[in-house]
């Protein structure tokens, strides 16, 4: 007689999924945005950093109910989450040192606005 046992394995949590390819959709455009293509960064920057948040809230939200119930797709929330995360920091980096650098030293930063050009 043979003997018929069937693995059962967790099921994937799909805010786990969610994440991961938000966080993906996040390299992908801020990666976009760095074309030397005028006005990209305009709309790229922005969306990666709204997908970067969307991604790392995701991911922690999928950590929190796969570990409520017992469910697969740890590596696949972490990686939103790194992916969404590092992205999300460095935009917001990015966007204070800006802010900072027309606060500290507006006298700086106007000559390099009126010797602009596209």
């Amino acid at each position: 007689m043979e003997s018929t046992e069937e693995i059962s394995y967790p099921p994937t949590n799909k805010q786990s999924i969610i994440s991961l390819i938000l966080g993906i959709l996040t390299l992908l455009v801020f990666c976009g945005g760095l074309m030397p293509i005028p006005f990209t960064g305009f709309i790229c920057f922005p969306s990666s950093f709204v997908l970067g948040f969307l991604a790392l809230t995701y991911g922690a939200i999928s950590l929190r109910r796969i570990k409520k119930h017992n469910e697969s797709g740890h590596s696949m929330a972490w990686i939103g989450i790194v992916i969404g995360g590092f992205i999300f920091f460095c935009i917001l980096i990015f966007v204070i040192g800006i802010v900072s650098l027309f606060i500290f030293s507006p006298d700086t930063m106007q000559p390099l606005i009126d010797s602009y050009s596209i």
